[in-house]
């Protein structure tokens, strides 16, 4: 069954079987957080171009080796809403890439065992998106606003060009950490939103960018504020790991550290989610 888009609360980089499971038993602690509830629980799972094609990433804890992911999405089959973040340098040979991603362990996206992609680093052409959407029509596909995705670009160029020329993107991420736990300027993400929103981009939008359990209550609270609304997705990644060496990704995802998270997402939601729906009455 094909996952129903909807807005979701993330958390990203899990890169082992018990991971997984730990994550699924802290977003089912979480009422609204499911099926039934107003946010779906995604967790999102790394792969790169460099560990497509070696097998694993050097140094890097965050990503799953490749025979490894299909189990690890069998772990939480049917639980959580499941995405690929899958980062590259080019877009050349994208849809190879992407067919391979797809067909490992005996086909992933056949089996249904992967329900999204995220595509990091670059913003491919309109082109390529629809070869993807076309190989895969039940993937749902998510495009990151970065700074290495958009360059120099103005912000209300970038909205232009969506609205006109990707209208079947589900999601677009709005993340100018990149998984490095930058908090993410409020202020800032939500002039965004509403330039996407103003530009008719209908996809859903999600915020990213040193998400925690300390300071998402606020965030959600300032954001929702700012925009006068609920109708956004979080996702969470370096905010909730703990360093054991130099370099990006030498980090290991600390459980009490995404627990937190998810109480305090959870009960952030619901609050302005009251308030919302006491402004409408």
């Amino acid at each position: 069954m094909a996952f129903r888009v909807k807005n979701y609360v993330g958390v990203s980089g899990v890169a082992t079987v018990e991971e997984a499971e730990k994550v699924v038993e802290a977003f089912g602690a979480c009422t609204n957080f499911g099926k039934n509830g107003a946010y779906a629980p995604m967790i999102g799972f790394q792969v790169s171009y460099k560990s497509l094609e070696y097998g694993y990433s050097e140094g890097n804890i965050r990503v799953p080796r490749l025979d490894a992911l299909p189990g690890i999405l069998k772990a939480v089959e049917g639980k959580v809403f499941t995405t690929l973040h899958y980062y590259t340098k080019s877009e050349d040979g994208l849809l190879r890439e992407i067919g391979k991603l797809m067909n490992a362990g005996g086909g992933i996206y056949y089996r249904m065992l992967v329900g999204g992609l995220q595509i990091n680093g670059v913003l491919p052409s309109p082109k390529r998106i629809e070869s993807i959407k076309s190989a895969f029509p039940e993937l749902k596909l998510a495009l990151q606003l970065s700074p290495k995705s958009i360059g120099s670009a103005q912000v209300e160029d970038v909205a232009r060009r969506l609205a006109r020329e990707y209208p079947t993107i589900d999601y677009v991420l709005i993340d100018s950490s990149m998984g490095t736990g930058k908090e993410m300027d409020t202020g800032s993400a939500a002039d965004i939103y509403q330039t996407l929103r103003g530009n008719k981009v209908e996809s859903r939008i999600v915020f990213a960018g040193g998400l925690n359990g300390d300071n998402v209550s606020d965030k959600i609270e300032d954001i929702a504020g700012r925009i006068g609304t609920n109708d956004f997705s979080i996702d969470a990644e370096g905010g909730l790991r703990d360093r054991v060496g130099e370099g990006y990704g030498n980090d290991r995802l600390n459980m009490e550290k995404v627990r937190t998270y998810l109480r305090s997402a959870s009960r952030a939601l619901d609050a302005n989610a009251s308030r919302t729906d006491a402004k409408t009455r």
